[in-house]
């Protein structure tokens, strides 16, 4: 079974895309139309865009089925909780006759909520209030479920266990969640999907992604910070957490490069400088969180670098890497 989404012609987002059952991440800049493809994929947005789903049309330039025809649930970033009503009532109020009661108390016990149910939601934290929409639109036990960063609020501990939770034993078949935590969506999520300034990227599997960039801007975003030319039509990209300072030919790509890495003047950082001078003049700087036991060589080595058509600007580049996780 599958959803897809066709979006040439839209006013704003352009591209493709398909997803089997399963946990699906969307990334991209703020602004970048995440919430967009999620609005229309819940039915909250009409105009020439085609989805269908099992290969049945919600819309396409004839037709549109309407958001409550469509079997999805839409979870926003701020939950839209009803405030004269306890969660519990609420959750009743929606919850399909085919739920087991246990099924849902187990559910909110992944979700940690399950002493809050009988409480308001002026009462309940950001994050609570986060996670107990989602429960309520887990009840409606519809196999489709959209979060529109409908975790953001949630501390780390918990969103990576409920994450985890998607993954592993999934309580939907279908679950897409926009977000900004880039690590946690190449660790849990089954695919990604980039969106930037209205272009949608077809869903990658995050090891692909990391690995085939499609454009300098989601290199950028991956954690690329350089990149050496090799001939007119081919650049090797460069991940500092996959940079080994000298020659280990048996571990990667090796490139001449004279290499000197310096302490930080702000603590535990060190500054890099890595330059080659043939048969391109190159230079990349960085300032990064840690400080190897090599300081000087002539050769780095690239660990399973991606080869690409383009090359990062060095304007466009930032040298501060706040982050070097892989």
């Amino acid at each position: 079974m599958t959803l897809t989404a066709s979006f040439q012609g839209h006013d704003f987002l352009q591209g493709e895309g398909e997803w089997h059952e399963g946990l699906h991440a969307i990334i991209g800049p703020s602004g970048s139309g995440k919430t967009t493809l999620l609005r229309l994929l819940a039915g909250l947005g009409k105009g020439v865009p085609r989805i269908a789903f099992n290969h049945s049309v919600w819309q396409d330039g004839n037709k549109h089925v309407p958001a409550y025809q469509r079997p999805i649930c839409y979870v926003p970033q701020h939950p839209s909780l009803i405030p004269f009503r306890t969660i519990r009532q609420q959750i009743q109020w929606v919850m399909a006759e085919s739920l087991e009661p246990s099924v849902l108390t187990k559910w909110a016990e992944r979700l940690e909520i399950l002493s809050l149910l009988d409480r308001y939601p002026q009462s309940l934290s950001g994050g609570q209030q986060q996670r107990a929409a989602v429960l309520r639109a887990l009840a409606t036990r519809q196999p489709v479920l959209l979060l529109d960063e409908a975790l953001s609020q949630v501390e780390e501990r918990l969103r990576r266990q409920c994450l985890q939770w998607f993954r592993n034993e999934p309580p939907v078949p279908w679950i897409f969640y926009s977000t900004h935590q880039l690590q946690e969506a190449l660790t849990f999520s089954e695919t990604i999907t980039v969106i930037v300034n209205g272009q949608m990227y077809s869903p990658f599997l995050p090891d692909q992604l990391l690995k085939h960039p499609p454009t300098a801007e989601i290199a950028w975003m991956l954690g690329y910070r350089g990149s050496f030319r090799l001939d007119d039509n081919r650049h090797v990209l460069l991940h500092p957490a996959r940079v080994l300072i000298g020659a280990y030919p048996e571990q990667g790509l090796v490139i001449m490069a004279h290499v000197d890495v310096y302490p930080h003047e702000h603590g535990l950082r060190s500054h890099w400088i890595i330059k080659r001078d043939q048969p391109y003049r190159e230079q990349w700087e960085w300032d990064l969180p840690q400080y190897p036991t090599i300081q000087h060589a002539d050769a780095i080595t690239l660990i399973d670098p991606p080869y690409v058509s383009f090359e990062l600007s060095q304007k466009e580049v930032p040298t501060n890497v706040s982050s070097i996780a892989w």
